[in-house]
């Protein structure tokens, strides 16, 4: 089954447990053949940015808000077409396209971030972290460099693209015999087997 252009959208509300560079990759998935994304408005970029903030090096606090513009939406995803076209380069060891080298490149600078001694009264003393820029642009920044080191990192060898019929998720391989990105994927594959080999049999 072919992937279609067509986007629709849909809200995406699974725990992440992939990479975050694999995880923002899988923000752009497939239905019945129809691409579906994850991104589909500022509000939806913010929503996948509190759900997977824990995958983030530096995390984003829980009391500071997290807010996204549509310039940022389109950024984003521009970032994440390029972490897509990335992973598949790596994975089919094929060469990179050079722009979305530099589109990543250039997001890994857009933020600058230190820790700092957070203190006060009778708690445990903890570090924070402060930054340069909006948290939208922040996740941006350490999106990439995340990719970065993925790309770099001996868990390259790990990546995998889903065999799923129709499906276009990344995933990293936890166990040698693993080639789906999840169990439902696993069983879509084998009814289709099943049908081609049984074609008359409807069950």
């Amino acid at each position: 089954m072919s992937v279609t252009e067509h986007l629709i959208t849909q809200s995406d509300h699974h725990a992440p447990v992939e990479p975050l560079p694999v995880e923002f990759a899988n923000t752009l998935s497939a239905s019945r053949g129809v691409l579906v994304e994850g991104l589909s408005s500022p509000a939806a970029l913010e929503a996948w940015l509190r759900r997977c903030r824990g995958l983030f090096p530096h995390p984003f606090p829980e009391d500071v808000p997290i807010r996204a513009s549509e310039q940022q939406l389109l950024h984003t995803r521009m970032l994440r077409d390029s972490t897509r076209r990335l992973l598949t380069a790596r994975i089919g060891r094929t060469a990179p396209d050079p722009w979305d080298v530099a589109q990543v490149n250039r997001a890994c600078a857009l933020s600058r971030s230190w820790p700092v001694l957070a203190w006060e009264g009778e708690s445990a003393p903890r570090a924070a972290h402060l930054r340069t820029t909006d948290t939208a642009t922040d996740a941006r920044a350490q999106i990439a460099r995340s990719l970065v080191a993925l790309l770099t990192g001996d868990h390259s060898a790990l990546l995998r693209i889903c065999r799923g019929p129709g499906c276009v998720l990344f995933f990293s391989r936890n166990h040698p015999r693993r080639v789906w990105c999840s169990d439902g994927c696993g069983n879509r594959a084998r009814v289709a087997r099943h049908r081609e080999r049984h074609p008359g049999d409807r069950t």
